[in-house]
């Protein structure tokens, strides 16, 4: 058959919905890394964000992100979104050989890392001997690249020589290792045109498509533009509670609102949900030297070329939406300063807010006192309650309040008088009110600098900043090292066994009722160093901190 220019409105006669096409997933899932051009068009950073998702939902995995931009912004961004996502193993490459470009949006890092996007790397390694040896340690035919920028980086694999990495050359390499390429590039539209990531490379592009050894998909450009990520969902924060690398990138690009073609993402889709798309016969691709793409229908070709039907595009964009979007399930709630004053009735506001999102969400409790006491002070508001920092854990069963688990630790009671003691005599706080300290049934302990019965005006007055305990904090620490030791309340130490925490009894909580860690968000008050909601932070729970219980409406808005 005579090569020919694929016209996108004219070539449904070459194409076929396939299945035969589609990548399988090598033990259960694609195994990926991503060529990139970070910083050009912000598609990039929603493709890299896609990737994270199907991550988190086990679906896929992202081993390395290369670069080749020529902007020294570009691996400190994927750098900075990879740790965002909590994906810090992600392995991060800079070509040194990088395509010269002018636009870019990946200097606003410097505002990101301000915000608290760490960047630890300063030199990243160069991508074609990140590849190859990740290509060498690799099962056969298990590995599937994802190429959204230039043909540059991909090129220069295919022609490397043997070396102490592997005795293969980049083209038996790749054909031993790899499953596929999906890739962004080419046109067959009525209007011919010599498509950004083939021109800026002509040459390279040539090559990775003759030399490519494994199959081809290729994603053109005119189904990212039938596809259109919408502003919404941007404006939305993609679901997420704390400043997104990806959505101010994203406002950094353009002025806002904007939608957007999802042409890398597209490459990215395909991997996990081929049957999405309609796929072309297998044939040949090529390039010429102008740039222009061209396909020839061969049943021993492995080449395919995507498209898509009208129906198609719009299933494809609500598809790409909801997998970029973090979708919250489960909501988690600490209640003293996040729904409440200390130990007060919650805000009516407050109530109102928990009745507008248990209509959305599962809400709980979670919390440092006991069930009882939570369920009393909520005005026995109906709730699951997770008490004593996991220890306890409360429903409501034919209407009734009912403790269901309590595990209870024996604690050495004089041992805790006996170290107070000593705390309160060296640091000056040998005055209190009630009991000293309270012991609770299920071994936790709350050791109150003002006592158990102190007046609660009194309490809200006594350290407001933490201070004072801050001072202690560290000799507490290490005069009970069986325990975790929080500063708690408004005037107390709080300690629970080592294997109890907010983070540990939310998630047991969430494995035993099907939720994953994605889906999850924690409200509180308290997450810094010592805090009794520092264990979230620390272990990487999406969460909302929360610094006037009077507010927490306006601060959960976006859930709304």
């Amino acid at each position: 058959m005579k090569r020919i220019f694929l016209p996108f409105l004219t070539c449904l006669a070459f194409v076929l919905t396939v299945s035969s096409c589609a990548p399988k997933a090598y033990d259960g899932i694609p195994l990926v890394i991503l060529e990139t051009d970070m910083g050009n068009d912000i598609d990039d950073a929603l493709c890299l964000a896609l990737a994270h998702r199907a991550m988190d939902e086990g679906r896929l995995q992202l081993l390395a992100v290369g670069c080749h931009k020529n902007c020294p912004t570009a691996a400190p961004f994927v750098d900075a979104v990879n740790r965002y996502y909590g994906h810090p193993e992600v392995e991060v490459a800079m070509s040194e050989t990088p395509v010269q470009e002018f636009s870019n949006y990946t200097d606003y890092t410097a505002v990101a890392m301000a915000a608290g996007f760490p960047v630890s790397k300063i030199r990243y390694p160069e991508p074609v001997q990140l590849y190859r040896r990740i290509l060498s340690e690799a099962k056969d035919g298990s590995i599937s690249f994802v190429s959204v920028g230039f043909g540059t980086t991909i090129a220069q694999l295919l022609e490397s020589e043997p070396d102490e990495i592997s005795p293969l050359n980049g083209v038996e390499l790749v054909a031993k290792k790899c499953k596929c390429l999906s890739v962004m590039a080419g046109s067959f539209g009525s209007k011919k045109r010599s498509e950004y990531n083939v021109k800026n490379d002509i040459p390279a592009m040539q090559k990775v498509i003759d030399m490519w050894p494994v199959e081809i998909i290729l994603n053109p450009f005119e189904i990212g533009g039938h596809v259109l990520y919408p502003a919404s969902a941007i404006e939305a924060n993609l679901g997420y509670s704390t400043l997104n690398p990806v959505v101010e990138a994203y406002k950094a690009y353009k002025a806002m609102p904007y939608d957007r073609p999802c042409w890398d993402l597209l490459s990215m889709l395909y991997l996990l949900e081929p049957e999405l798309y309609t796929v072309s016969a297998p044939g040949t691709l090529s390039v010429d030297d102008e740039g222009y793409t061209y396909f020839e229908a061969d049943p021993n070709g492995r080449h395919v070329v995507l498209f898509d039907t009208f129906d198609q595009a719009i299933t494809l964009k609500e598809r790409l939406v909801e997998m970029t979007m973090c979708h919250k399930k489960l909501v988690a709630f600490d209640l003293d300063a996040t729904l409440s004053a200390h130990r007060c009735p919650v805000e009516d506001a407050n109530l109102r807010l928990l009745d507008t999102l248990t209509k959305k969400y599962e809400v709980i409790m979670c919390c440092a006192g006991t069930c009882s006491r939570v369920y009393n002070q909520m005005g026995q508001y109906p709730v699951t309650i997770l008490g004593n920092y996991g220890m306890q854990e409360s429903h409501i069963v034919d209407g009734e309040f009912t403790v269901t688990r309590e595990e209870i630790f024996p604690v050495d009671t004089a041992y805790f008088m006996e170290k107070t003691n000593y705390l309160r005599e060296k640091y000056g706080y040998t005055e209190y009110y009630g009991a000293p300290v309270e012991f609770h049934e299920t071994g936790m302990v709350t050791f109150g600098l003002l006592g158990k019965a102190a007046p609660i005006e009194l309490k809200h007055v006594f350290d407001p900043d933490r201070s004072k305990r801050r001072v202690m904090y560290q000799e507490v620490c290490e005069l009970f090292p069986d325990y975790s030791v929080y500063i708690g309340g408004s005037s107390s130490f709080d300690f629970s066994p080592k294997q109890y925490n907010k983070y540990d009894a939310v998630m047991k909580y969430a494995s035993e009722h099907g939720y994953t860690l994605s889906e999850i968000l924690f409200v509180g008050d308290d997450f810094g160093d010592g805090g009794g909601d520092s264990h979230v932070r620390i272990k990487g729970m999406d969460y909302v901190s929360i610094d006037d219980c009077t507010k927490t409406p306006e601060k959960l808005s976006f859930l709304l």
